[in-house]
């Protein structure tokens, strides 16, 4: 089967890097603190194995997937809605057009968590590091991460 997203035969790390290139996220990744970088990080990882892209409503799917799709924890939602690098991307973009794309989203949330069942397993949101050598289709196979897709 033909891997039909984008970074499939890239490893994760180097994925990761591509992803920041194509969205013009490196400025922000160098400018931010240690601690939101691997937040970040984490973040990106979603949209790049779920094939998401950095749009409103994709945003909004890759919290899905992080929801349904990780083992992300309650203090870790928490944690990354206090970094001053979030707050002050929420205010760049505004509460209001937010709160509509997520309310638009709404429905994908019901999908995603219906999709996710078909997941082999969750991502570890931490301690992940095992996985950046292996290329992204591989971490798709081995997650079911296509399946749930399809």
């Amino acid at each position: 089967m033909a891997e039909p997203l984008l970074y499939s035969d890239l490893t994760l790390e180097d994925a990761l890097h591509q992803f920041r290139e194509d969205n013009g996220l490196n400025t922000k990744y160098r400018d931010m603190r240690k601690t939101a970088q691997e937040h970040f990080e984490r973040h990106d990882i979603i949209h790049v194995l779920f094939g998401l892209d950095t749009s409103m409503r994709q945003e909004a799917q890759a919290d899905g997937w992080t929801l349904f799709g990780t083992d992300i924890s309650i203090g870790d939602i928490k944690a990354f809605f206090d970094l001053p690098e979030e707050k002050e991307l929420i205010e760049d973009i505004g509460w209001w057009p937010i709160t509509k794309t997520y309310f638009r989203a709404f429905p994908d949330y019901f999908r995603i968590a219906w999709k996710s069942r078909k997941l082999r397993k969750k991502w570890k949101w931490a301690g992940n590091r095992a996985y950046r050598s292996k290329t992204v289709a591989a971490i798709r196979r081995e997650f079911g991460i296509l399946r749930a897709l399809g």
